[in-house]
């Protein structure tokens, strides 16, 4: 019997198995992949968002802003490349201007910092192969850019590391219930686990539904 068991071994799974290994407990990584980071991640293109534009008041737009704040620290533990090069939402038409003040308040609700909206000239400075129509710019200094798939094989290794177990080519076919827990398992392989974290990507109502036939995700 496991403590957890995550469905998914992309970034967001096993960064949660390696954060669960800072404390006591049995942590299994479920993947339905050949290895690490082949489904939803593989097609990540990279960009950490400095976090503006997701709604002040949401979840969302709280852990975007935390999250990027934590991206040097992790990559330095975990030996992964990450550089703030920041980024630049563009306004061609004066209709656009709008739109980047009220991404930089919203930013600015969020904490986010050095938000500011930038010239023309300023923004050809910065990125001189800009298209010339271009008339200001929200600029975001701490966007960066990282490896995806790095930072998984380096967030399942540490959790490994740490005492958690990776089960590759396990897809996942039922999930049952009981009063210990729930009961998952592959086409020749079951596992027990007290709780189930659901980091499936893109298959993540797919495993919903295995829990609850009942949804309408």
């Amino acid at each position: 019997m496991y403590d957890v068991a995550i469905i998914g071994a992309g970034v967001i799974g096993t960064a949660i198995a390696r954060e669960l290994t800072r404390y006591k407990g049995n942590v299994v990584i479920l993947e339905r992949g050949y290895d690490v980071s082949v489904g939803t991640t593989k097609a990540n293109s990279g960009i950490v968002h400095a976090g503006y534009d997701a709604p002040f008041e949401s979840n969302k737009g709280r852990f975007n802003a935390k999250g990027n704040a934590l991206y040097e620290e992790v990559c330095r533990e975990l030996d992964v490349p990450f550089h703030r090069i920041g980024s630049l939402v563009c306004a061609f038409e004066e209709d656009d201007l709008v739109t980047l003040e009220n991404l930089k308040a919203n930013g600015e609700k969020l904490g986010i910092p050095g938000l500011k909206i930038i010239d023309q000239g300023t923004v050809r400075s910065m990125e001189p192969h800009i298209s010339e129509t271009v008339i200001a710019a929200l600029y975001a200094p701490t966007a960066g850019i990282t490896e995806p798939w790095a930072l998984a094989v380096a967030y399942a290794e540490n959790a490994m590391d740490n005492g958690a177990q990776l089960f590759l080519d396990f897809e996942v076919k039922s999930i049952e219930s009981s009063e210990r827990g729930y009961k998952i398992s592959s086409a020749d392989l079951s596992i027990e686990a007290k709780y189930v974290v659901n980091c499936a990507g893109v298959y993540a109502d797919e495993i919903y539904k295995l829990i609850d036939p009942t949804t309408t995700l």
